[in-house]
């Protein structure tokens, strides 16, 4: 038989194996990706001690360049599986701008192994609290599996003791104790959901459309709770459509996909405001925690505290030292500037043409009142950005920026930590080609918010057009994962599959998009351009004709492109004709694409010879299946090495 020799870390109820690369608690197997595997080995290979971020990178991506958002994903990633199972322990510990460090007690144990007679390792090892000097092939009754730990402290097995019998009764009656003991706990002790969906607390007693006061509740809490590690919370994004509901907490908390939702109602008279709150686990739709507050509503930052204090305690048994601020900062103790910053928020959040108007009147209201409100001015900036985007364009490009960055640094310099700000300021970064400082910023906000959705959003388009396609799905997908019911998150992610060549994830994820808004253009345009990959062209021009209701260009140059595919040449140049006479001015990007469908090469890298370059355009050229038809032909590398574009 074959001996083999296996190396173990234990700590608290986990054993991982370094030999086979498994890590248990107790016999269940927990999941681990191999690059989280490795950097819970660097941290366990270093136990007690702090890891540098840059060392840790070292180890774990010698041989590449990556963001400093990998590892900090990988470590929320690691968090959350040994969080699993009900651990109240907290493992690694955050050195703030330096590292991590490991703080269990972890012992090293090496044992030796038999293996099967074709050489297969056994998987049913003798518990090491078991093992014995004394153990033989034959008390492991010939199945082949032999422990032999290799540790100073080697015990007797307790099974061949004559004390089994009572010890064993003691350890029945323990559990039967405990159960009862767990059975008559409050709900809420040891609960610990690792999503949280926090709804807009319905108001009682008005019948006023504009009183967003719940919603308003919501915001700030999502905003407090996001902090705590461990635990997701959706973004006010996922939220603020069920502001005026209709559905149930329960249904729409399974909607949302979460462990548990925050539902409340909020009831003012006068200058009182009555707050009663529920957290609701969904599995069993029991009620856990339950709060019922009054205050004076000139006090409602106090109401958002407390219900935040009380339910943060709830979740987690102590919060930390370096979180407690959280509970009582405020950017603003107006309540009049508070009450016209949650209908801007609200408008803001539904991201469409006619309402990004109306969230900046109500969110300029909100500063002129209180120009000291850091919160406003750093969504007021985004809506100034997002302004000038494609599918806006509600004001003079030059005037948005000018005041998106005003807003923006005025909310920096009133708190330094505001994920939204940075954000805004790394698109600013990227408008005027300041590629550097635009990455920098979005790893600031990240750092500052990993659960901010439109900050992960943003990046994977910066790291798309910096030709790192891998890492910008994984940033998409992390955003859909914290806003799964936005039509953008989804769709942006559609997107990204769609030049990652995963046409059925692009297709189902533009569906996805296209039942929460089916006004979503680019979810639209997404879906018809993996038809096409598919060779779907019917369901492609279905798709085509609704883009035309919006943008009669861009269906002619995609119509166009399906026809050539297809090999019907006439119907082809009769769209491009339509798309020529349609567009401003020269398309050279999507004449070489037509031409190249065609089967016309030469005319194709003619048009393509006549692009005028930027990160956009150099990233799609190389990932974008409709040049497909040009990668065979030697000037398609030929090209890209000329132009130096290059993954």
């Amino acid at each position: 038989m074959n001996r083999r020799s296996l190396h173990f870390y234990e700590f608290g109820p986990y054993r991982l194996n370094l030999t086979e690369r498994l890590l248990q608690r107790g016999s269940e197997l927990v999941s681990l990706t191999p690059k989280v595997f490795d950097t819970l080995v660097v941290l366990i290979e270093n136990n007690g001690h702090v890891v540098e971020k840059s060392e840790l990178m070292q180890q774990l991506w010698p041989d590449s360049f990556v963001e400093e958002s990998s590892l900090t994903q990988n470590i929320s990633l690691l968090r959350r599986a040994l969080s699993e199972g009900g651990s109240e322990n907290h493992y690694i510990e955050t050195i703030p701008k330096r590292g991590y460090r490991f703080m269990a007690d972890v012992r090293e144990v090496d044992e030796t192994t038999n293996g099967t007679s074709n050489g297969k390792i056994a998987h049913e090892l003798v518990p090491f609290a078991m093992a014995s000097e004394e153990l033989s092939l034959k008390e492991t009754n010939g199945s082949g599996a032999m422990a032999y730990p290799i540790e100073t402290k080697i015990q007797r097995p307790f099974y061949r003791s004559n004390y089994f019998a009572p010890i064993a009764a003691c350890l029945i009656l323990g559990v039967l104790v405990t159960a009862v003991l767990w059975l008559r706990k409050k709900p809420s002790e040891g609960y610990r959901p690792k999503s949280v969906a926090v709804l807009p607390f319905k108001t009682i007693g008005t019948n006023s459309e504009n009183d967003l006061l719940g919603l308003g509740m919501a915001d700030a809490l999502i905003l407090k709770l996001s902090r705590l590690s461990q635990i997701t919370v959706l973004p006010t994004s996922s939220v603020f459509r069920f502001t005026n509901r209709e559905k149930d907490a329960v249904s729409i908390g399974k909607d949302l996909g979460v462990e548990s939702v925050l539902d409340g109602t909020v009831q003012r008279d006068g200058d009182w405001v009555r707050v009663t709150a529920q957290l609701i686990r969904l599995n069993d739709g029991k009620t856990i925690w339950t709060g019922k507050f009054d205050e004076r509503y000139s006090s409602i930052f106090t109401l958002q505290d407390s219900i935040s204090e009380q339910l943060s305690r709830s979740l987690r048994p102590q919060v930390a030292e370096d979180e407690k601020w959280t509970w009582t900062a405020h950017s603003t103790e107006n309540t009049e500037a508070y009450q016209d910053y949650v209908t801007g928020l609200y408008f803001w959040n539904r991201r469409t043409r006619e309402n990004l108007p109306k969230a900046i009147q109500y969110l300029e209201r909100a500063v002129a009142k209180d120009p000291n409100f850091a919160e406003a001015q750093a969504i007021l900036a985004d809506c100034y950005y997002l302004t000038i985007q494609d599918e806006y364009q509600t004001s003079d490009p030059e005037e948005a920026l000018r005041r998106a960055e005003a807003s923006a640094n005025k909310a920096l310099e009133l708190n330094s930590s505001s994920a939204e700000a940075y954000t805004v300021k790394a698109g600013i970064s990227l408008t005027f080609r300041r590629f550097d400082e635009a990455g920098e910023q979005f790893r600031r906000a990240l750092e500052l918010n990993p659960s901010y959705a439109v900050a992960h959003v943003r990046y994977a388009y910066f790291l798309f057009y910096s030709m790192k396609l891998e890492e910008a799905i994984s940033h998409m997908r992390r955003a859909q994962e914290l806003d799964p019911t936005s039509a953008v998150t989804n769709g942006a992610l559609a997107g990204m599959l769609y030049n990652s060549r995963d046409y059925d994830g692009c297709i189902a994820y533009s569906k996805r998009a296209l039942e929460l808004e089916p006004a979503a253009f680019a979810a639209r345009l997404n879906l018809g351009e993996a038809y096409i990959q598919k060779r779907m062209f019917a369901e492609a021009h279905e798709a085509f004709d609704k883009v035309r209701e919006s943008d009669a260009r861009y269906a002619a140059w995609e119509k166009s492109y399906t026809y050539a595919l297809e090999g019907r040449r006439g119907e082809a140049f009769r769209m491009l004709a339509q798309a020529e006479k349609l567009d401003d001015g020269p398309n050279h990007f999507n004449h070489s694409l037509v031409y190249g469908a065609m089967g016309d090469l030469d005319k194709a890298f003619d048009e393509l010879e006549k692009i005028r370059f930027g990160r956009f355009m150099a990233s799609s050229i190389v990932y974008d299946p409709q040049f497909d038809p040009l990668r065979a032909d030697p000037r398609f590398e030929d090209f890209l090495k000329r132009r130096n574009i290059q993954k």
